[in-house]
């Protein structure tokens, strides 16, 4: 069981742990002072909104930080002396546990989602600060586990996991959208291509997680000798799609390790 949770904004990461602990019966309070997002989340008889940090601090046992990276250092420093004996959940890009530590003093994990957190299937990379007590961090992880799939790794590839799925759903979204276009190229309308490209990405996906193949070999398999899936290949060869892609993840990552330097 999780302890009562508190998370400190409502923006896309927050609303969706926040909303995920909730389909998961546990408890979750929420301290947001945009006007907007304070009453989107007043509207969810579910979640107990605070007024200020100092109640929200004192209701819960563990509290997620999902605000922007530039609004964290002020964030801290009002959190500073409320820290003794709460456990604190980062969901900032390219903030250090050391970092965290040395401003509150106390147990500190870091996540890195994606915005697949809305619908509960976010992969999730956890990494647990250097004091991070063994219970701790298996409450983290079932934290993370109501937005989707955790994945524990240590905080080195934190950077690697923000440029291959925190900001790699983007680059999906791109795909699918140039997909789309590549149907609306072709004669159909666009929703109707991009119901086709949809249900082809969740097809390919389904294949590859029901077999367990790597994806190199289903590629070889639709690509008959002289056919048209070969062409199409050839195609995205000549664009250079394969090292695009790689240099999406790559940069990402780079600017990842940026914001926290």
């Amino acid at each position: 069981m999780i302890p009562a949770v508190g998370i400190i904004g409502f923006g896309n990461m927050g609303e969706a742990v926040a909303l995920g602990l909730v389909r998961n019966k546990q408890a979750a309070h929420v301290y947001q002072t945009e006007g907007a997002n304070k009453a989107k989340a007043l509207k969810n008889k579910r979640l107990t909104v605070h007024n200020d940090l100092e109640s929200l601090v004192k209701a819960s046992s563990i509290v997620v930080l999902a605000v922007k990276p530039q609004a964290m250092p002020r964030l801290l420093e009002e959190l500073a002396p409320l820290a003794k004996d709460k456990a604190f959940i980062s969901l900032a890009a390219g903030l250090s546990t050391a970092s965290f530590q040395k401003h509150l003093g106390a147990q500190i994990v870091r996540f890195m989602p994606n915005l697949a957190a809305k619908v509960g299937r976010s992969v999730v990379g956890v990494s647990p600060g250097q004091d991070c007590s063994p219970a701790f961090a298996q409450q983290a992880v079932a934290v993370a586990q109501a937005i989707g799939t955790a994945v524990v790794i240590p905080e080195r590839l934190m950077a690697a996991v923000t440029g291959l799925s925190g900001s790699g759903i983007a680059f999906v979204f791109h795909f699918i959208h140039s997909l789309a276009l590549g149907g609306v190229r072709e004669g159909f309308a666009y929703p109707q291509a991009l119901a086709l490209a949809l249900d082809t990405v969740d097809g390919a996906v389904s294949l590859l997680r029901s077999t367990g193949e790597h994806p190199a070999a289903f590629e070889s398999r639709v690509c008959s000798p002289a056919g048209t899936t070969i062409e199409g290949i050839r195609a995205l060869e000549r664009g250079g799609l394969t090292d695009a892609v790689m240099e999406a993840v790559a940069a990402a990552s780079r600017r990842a390790q940026e914001l926290g330097s």
